[in-house]
Formats: structure tokens, C-alpha cells, sequence
């Protein structure tokens, strides 16, 4: 396979493109033609979903991290995982809290609908009977 052919990013799309569309058992024929191995295609798969296969043929020695800026990263991620940890924790303190005014509306919703049945007048009948006894 050629490993000095230096690919511009339109013909590492084509030819992505080219052996995403071609049909099982010929794949292999794709990567014949453009001389390069199934690894290749694979990573610029890969980079292509990343957003980064336009980055050119130096993205692994961009990607590496140096100690300092790793322990940056550490860090920021730590400080990040806190945020999260504190709008989670928030997060569950509102629902209880929603919770609770939900079963207190409930229990008034009973107690008022109770003061509203002993609130209610007596029924025609009810009345009838009260005024012919007088006491």
C-alpha cells in the first residue's frame, strides 16, 4: 500500500464515500484501486466523525497532551465535575421539594373538599322533615 500519497480532504471524502456506498464483497476492490488499507479508511472514518479530518496528517501529535497541559485538563474537569455533582444535587433538593408542596396540595385538596360536604345545605327532603317538628 502507498504511504507517501498525501490525500487532500475532497478525496479522502470521495473515497469514503465511495466505500460507504459500495456493496458487501467489494469493498475490498475500493481500497485496491486508491492503494491504501482498510486501517486507513478506518481512521478517516474515525476523523470524519470527530470533526477533524481536515486537520491534516498531524492530528496524532496534535492530540498528545503535555503534562502540563493534561494536569489543565484534569482540573478544568474536575471543577466541571463538582458544577455537575452541585446542579445534581440541586436538582434532587427541587424535586423533593416539589414533591412535598405536591402531597400538601393533595391533603388540602382533601381537606377542603371535606369542609365542603359538611358546609353543604341540607337536602329538600332534610328540610321538610326539620320544619314539620318544630321542637
Amino acid at each position: 500500500m502507498a504511504r507517501d500519497r498525501v490525500w487532500s480532504v475532497e478525496e479522502k471524502r470521495a473515497i469514503l464515500e465511495e466505500y460507504a456506498l459500495a456493496p458487501w464483497g467489494s469493498k475490498g476492490a475500493v481500497l485496491r484501486r486508491h492503494q491504501i488499507s482498510h486501517h486507513v479508511v478506518t481512521r478517516w472514518a474515525s476523523h470524519r466523525d470527530r470533526g477533524i479530518l481536515d486537520v491534516g496528517g498531524s492530528w496524532e501529535r496534535r492530540e498528545q497532551m503535555t503534562p502540563k497541559a493534561e494536569n489543565a485538563e484534569i482540573v478544568r474537569l474536575r471543577a466541571e465535575v463538582r458544577r455537575l455533582e452541585m446542579e445534581r444535587d440541586q436538582a434532587i433538593r427541587d424535586r423533593e421539594a416539589a414533591e412535598a408542596a405536591a402531597e400538601i396540595l393533595g391533603k388540602a385538596s382533601a381537606l377542603l373538599q371535606q369542609a365542603l360536604r359538611s358546609a353543604e345545605p341540607a337536602s329538600p327532603s332534610d328540610r321538610s322533615s326539620a320544619a314539620a317538628s318544630p321542637s
